[in-house]
């Protein structure tokens, strides 16, 4: 690989682009990744439960997610990244994003950051094979452990990993074991249940979203093994003794266009949108479990409900902490 004088530095938290661990993948090579079930492409690989799609329709809705929160949280991700990021003279920058599918998150980071060296690992080839200069994507299972140096991190970022990982408190050390002292880590994951904005009860004014959900949940924890992690992140952060000034917040995302804000209620009709890519996504694993006989109607009627329920949201759970 070329070299380029923003990404050489006498710093000694080195990673090497060009380790005999990093192997590029030839254009034949990549279709092994895949396979296809139901008119739907997935990944093939036997260890990891991620249930959802990683076709062209699934991408799409993942690069619009982006999007839809980076409007949402106002920036790129919570917390002071970039107060991480700022760049010192000397000392190389360097970023992690674990799951990073398209890389969409990664290349709007890389242009923000042009001096800061971006790393997205995922189990599927699906980012660019031509990036910028700054961006290096890998295929790595983020449950085994990472090629990179310790202390050689200066920020790692996790968005919606919850569902291709079981045990996400086992992760942590690793993750820990990568970021330098004072490093950032930061967690941003979607509930998997729906909520009123108004904190009244969902199953009375939404049963049939409750009902979807309730049967995702079961499914992803009896087929795949999967809980609901995602409220309980801080503190695993906490439990784990290596992360200090743990500092949660959460989102709520309108489902629909009701809200009475004009960003909210733009940003609501486009995520509808996206919810119902989601819907479809999931009906491959619902036929997988009990609910396989009742996938269809589980489906249409919280679809239904997308359009006829005003004041419905999801929750985004975000975390950020520092490395102890």
């Amino acid at each position: 690989m070329p070299s380029d004088d923003r990404y050489d530095s006498d710093d000694d938290r080195s990673v090497s682009d060009t380790s005999d661990d990093v192997v590029e993948l030839s254009a034949d090579e990549i279709p092994d990744y895949f396979q296809e079930r139901g008119g739907r492409l997935f990944h093939s690989h036997g260890g990891c439960p991620y249930p959802l799609p990683v076709d062209g329709e699934e991408q799409h809705r993942q690069d619009g997610l982006n999007q839809l929160l980076r409007r949402l949280i106002g920036d790129s991700a919570v917390g002071p990244v970039r107060d991480i990021l700022a760049h010192a003279p000397g000392d190389q920058r360097r970023v992690l994003d674990l799951g990073t599918g398209t890389g969409t998150w990664v290349l709007d980071m890389a242009h923000d950051f042009p001096n800061v060296k971006f790393y997205g690992v995922d189990i599927v080839p699906i980012a660019t094979r031509y990036p910028p200069r700054n961006v290096q994507f890998e295929m790595h299972d983020i449950k085994e452990r990472f090629r990179y140096d310790a202390g050689s991190m200066d920020l790692i970022h996790a968005r919606s990993i919850t569902m291709a990982i079981r045990d996400y408190g086992a992760l942590l050390p690793e993750i820990a074991r990568m970021l330098r002292r004072g490093g950032l880590f930061v967690s941003c994951e979607w509930g998997r249940f729906p909520a009123m904005a108004d904190g009244s009860d969902v199953s009375a004014r939404a049963p049939h979203a409750v009902a979807f959900f309730d049967a995702v949940q079961d499914t992803l924890r009896e087929r795949r093994g999967i809980p609901h992690v995602a409220p309980e992140i801080p503190r695993l952060l906490e439990d784990s003794g290596y992360f200090t000034q743990i500092v949660p917040r959460r989102y709520h995302m309108p489902i629909g266009d009701w809200h009475s804000d004009p960003l909210l209620r733009e940003l609501g009709r486009e995520y509808r949108d996206m919810v119902n890519v989601y819907a479809r996504s999931m009906r491959g694993l619902l036929l997988e479990g009990p609910w396989a006989a009742h996938t269809d109607t589980l489906v249409r009627n919280f679809l239904d409900e997308t359009w006829s329920v005003r004041g419905m949201v999801s929750t985004l759970f975000t975390v950020h902490a520092r490395r102890g």
